[in-house]
């Protein structure tokens, strides 16, 4: 009756802990001119906000990996770095589609996919085009790089292989691995919980602060995953902007002191802006 939708979100609608939304899926509109449908109305704006590669920064500091969250505390580019080092060439000579097949191996590998799981993902999600052959090398020489999450892949494949039946976030929160579970299903519950769960206890908690410090006009209207989209009036978007951000941070860094938190606001008409 107000001409707006009103999806479901389930705080725990996930295996790991992350928010899921139906009834219409609002996490599901990929990003894109399907998201210029999202608009503030007329005098407000919205506020589009999310974490600059927040698993990435969580994994490192899980694992311990010295060498990643060095390369976030000098403020380097870690795409760029993770291509230098897989191809083998100097950082000034990376290039746009190098730093893409950078972001493919980083984000599916910090999972602990196979070469042949590589091949997949960096295609389907990246538009990179590899064969086993290329994929094993660079997973190799991602690993020899990253020891330590080589290390914390290892040891997650030990508690997997003594049939572990329970993981933890940081914060304590359980999830239980069924006795049935293949091994694999054990060891990808062993990273990714600590991981997109820990980060989703992370953003919850952002929720709560946002929620608590906004002024009365006003209101989160969405979040996907890593991302908090909140309505405000156009007289205090840069107030809102302030509160998101600052609280953003506050909430993630007391889970992952290790790792600078980054977090990237707009101030947007529509939710495609961003």
């Amino acid at each position: 009756s107000d001409g707006r939708i009103h999806g479901r979100f389930e705080p725990l609608g996930t295996a790991t802990g992350r928010f899921s939304s139906k009834e219409p899926n609002l996490q599901n509109i990929g990003r894109g001119e399907m998201r210029e449908a999202f608009t503030a109305p007329e005098g407000k704006c919205l506020i589009v906000a999310d974490y600059s590669q927040i698993e990435l920064r969580a994994a490192a500091a899980i694992a311990g990996e010295t060498k990643m969250m060095e390369a976030y505390r000098s403020g380097a580019d870690l795409h760029k770095l993770t291509a230098a080092t897989v191809l083998g060439k100097p950082e000034d000579q990376v290039t746009k589609s190098d730093r893409q097949l950078a972001k493919a191996v980083n984000f599916g590998l910090l999972y602990g996919q196979s070469a042949p799981g590589l091949v997949k993902y960096a295609a389907s999600s990246y538009g990179v085009t590899l064969d086993e052959d290329q994929a094993t090398e660079i997973r190799q020489a991602f690993f020899r790089t990253y020891s330590r999450l080589r290390q914390w892949h290892g040891q997650s494949h030990q508690l997997a292989e003594s049939c572990v039946t329970e993981v933890r976030t940081r914060s304590g929160r359980r999830r239980l691995i069924p006795e049935k579970a293949s091994e694999w299903e054990r060891f990808t519950a062993l990273v990714n919980t600590p991981v997109q769960g820990g980060t989703a206890d992370g953003m919850k908690h952002a929720l709560v602060l946002i929620e608590e410090r906004l002024p009365s006009t006003a209101r989160i209207v969405s979040t996907v995953h890593d991302e908090v989209v909140v309505e405000c009036e156009e007289s205090s978007a840069e107030q809102c902007r302030q509160i998101i951000t600052t609280a953003m941070v506050e909430a993630m860094s007391a889970l992952f002191p290790e790792v600078p938190v980054e977090v990237e606001a707009n101030i947007c008409t529509t939710w495609a802006e961003k």
